[in-house]
């Protein structure tokens, strides 16, 4: 076969095996019109819309959640409210909207013994409370003699600071009963926003609720002082105000149960010594008011009554009955004559003379000249009226003053005041703010001193004078840095005022001084 042939054959052979179709394909598919149109990127704007709108969901999902978490943040750590507990020991509880605490703050050093190594942090306000009041009948903070514990709400939402109030009240009331212990509760709300108070408060170390009882106390009688109040405990305080409520018929703060007075002598075994004392009996007495109240930090029953003209003011010391201070006033109207001037050195003798006045005071009081530490006199006036001769003295741990008649010499009125003593089977309570001890009396002379008498007649000797013709006298006994024991003595004569001091142990004149009297 020639090779002509043989190429012919091939190639029809290779074109039977594998036929040409593209231009049919072609051709079919350009004749479908939807076939032109290409479905992958409309798939894929519809999953980018899907994924925005996710995006977006999840975002106002993320806000929720960080708000919801913030707000919940702010909830459980924000302070909603303070609680006061003062007994004697005082605590200041922050405490959320939840009612959970905070923080606790021992604000003295008996709150501290109480809350030993309690954390209350995290726990309810009614656990809490339960924990420290636990601890303070433990402890003795709480018993029969001191029974009474104030609690104090500060919130700047009036109606939710009443409700807290009443609500850790009653909680406190429930604590107590099921000791078995009849307690008195004391309850009220308080403004931070009192910087007065708030600087009271922080002045004395004490809680800003005892601050505001104090306060309370002392808008029902002025006579007190904060400083007077301020170490007491609740209970004390509590004795005071209701005492006062009963004479002035003011209210105070809220209160359930009864403030205990066990640890005290009754109000009518008071007056009972105080009767006995004036030498008056009851059915003579026709008027009597009797209140609590605290001399030098020492709980005092106050007498006052009246028999027949004559005016008593007792102190009887709660505890022991020791009378601490009594003042005596007779009305009758002594010291009615025409007055003169009982500094004229020109003889006129109208006047009895400061000498006799102090003679007739001591002679009142029992003692002598020589035993006094100090002795003053002077003729007080009222709008340049001559009234009386006021003597003041003292005699060891006790200060006497008088009113002596101008012309009679007649006691007009007198009143002693003693030291306090505590005496040592007395009931004694924990307490964080000290009670301040008694200032040190100036010792009385020993008998190995000259005595006031020789110390006044030295010094009258030295200055020339006589003694009918000295008015306003001082004598003191005192210790000199310098000389040791020594009289101070003052006077006026005729126009002159003389200022000494003598040696008490020799009679020498160590410091003498005059001067025109203005």
């Amino acid at each position: 076969m020639k090779q002509k042939e043989v190429e012919q054959r091939v190639r029809v052979a290779v074109e039977h095996a594998a036929p040409d179709k593209a231009d049919e394909i072609l051709t079919a598919c350009g004749s479908r019109p939807e076939a032109a149109q290409t479905p992958a990127p409309e798939r894929k704007k519809r999953s980018v819309h899907i994924i925005r709108f996710c995006a977006a969901a999840a975002a106002v999902v993320l806000v929720f959640v960080s708000v919801w978490l913030i707000a919940g943040y702010r909830v459980n750590k924000t302070v909603d409210s303070i609680v006061m507990l003062d007994v004697n020991p005082s605590f200041s509880l922050s405490v959320n909207a939840k009612e959970k605490v905070l923080a606790v703050e021992a604000m003295n050093e008996d709150a501290r013994t109480v809350l030993g190594g309690m954390d209350l942090t995290d726990v309810s306000l009614e656990v809490a409370i339960n924990a420290l009041i636990g601890s303070m009948l433990q402890n003795g903070y709480l018993d029969e003699l001191q029974n009474s514990i104030l609690v104090s709400v500060e919130n700047d939402d009036a109606n939710r600071s009443e409700q807290l109030r009443a609500k850790v009240a009653s909680a406190i009331n429930s604590c107590m009963s099921g000791d078995q212990l009849e307690g008195a509760v004391l309850s009220q709300t308080v403004s931070g926003s009192d910087d007065a108070l708030k600087a009271q408060a922080e002045q004395y170390g004490i809680s800003l609720g005892k601050a505001a009882l104090i306060q309370e106390v002392l808008s029902q009688d002025a006579t007190l002082t904060f400083a007077d109040l301020a170490g007491l405990s609740v209970n004390e305080i509590a004795l005071i105000s209701n005492s006062k409520q009963q004479t002035s018929g003011e209210i105070s703060v809220s209160q359930t149960g009864t403030v205990s007075t066990k640890a005290y002598i009754d109000r009518e075994e008071a007056l009972a010594i105080a009767y006995g004392h004036a030498g008056v009996s009851s059915e003579s007495v026709l008027r009597t008011e009797v209140e609590f109240d605290s001399e030098d930090g020492v709980m005092v029953y106050e007498v006052e009554f009246i028999a027949g003209s004559t005016e008593y003011e007792y102190d009887i010391n709660a505890r022991t009955g020791e009378i601490l201070k009594q003042k005596i006033e007779d009305h009758t109207g002594a010291g009615t004559n025409p007055p003169v001037n009982p500094g004229d050195s020109s003889g006129d003798q109208s006047f009895i003379g400061e000498a006799a006045a102090r003679a007739a005071a001591l002679k009142h009081a029992g003692h002598a000249e020589s035993e006094a530490s100090y002795i003053r006199s002077s003729v007080e006036y009222d709008d340049g009226r001559a009234e009386y001769y006021e003597v003041e003295f003292r005699i060891g741990s006790t200060e006497y003053e008088y009113k002596i008649d101008l012309y009679s010499g007649a006691v007009l009125s007198y009143e002693t005041e003693s030291r306090p003593q505590q005496s040592a089977g007395a009931a004694t309570t924990p307490s964080a703010t000290p009670t301040p001890a008694p200032a040190t009396p100036t010792p009385a002379p020993s008998s190995s001193y000259i005595g006031a008498e020789a110390a006044k007649a030295a010094a009258f000797a030295h200055a020339g004078v006589d003694a009918s013709s000295v008015v306003k006298l001082e004598i003191e006994f005192d210790f000199d840095d310098d000389h040791g024991p020594v009289y101070e003595i003052e006077f006026h004569s005729g126009r002159m005022e003389f200022d000494y001091e003598i040696d008490a142990r020799t009679g020498a004149i160590l410091k003498s001084e005059s001067d025109f009297d203005d």
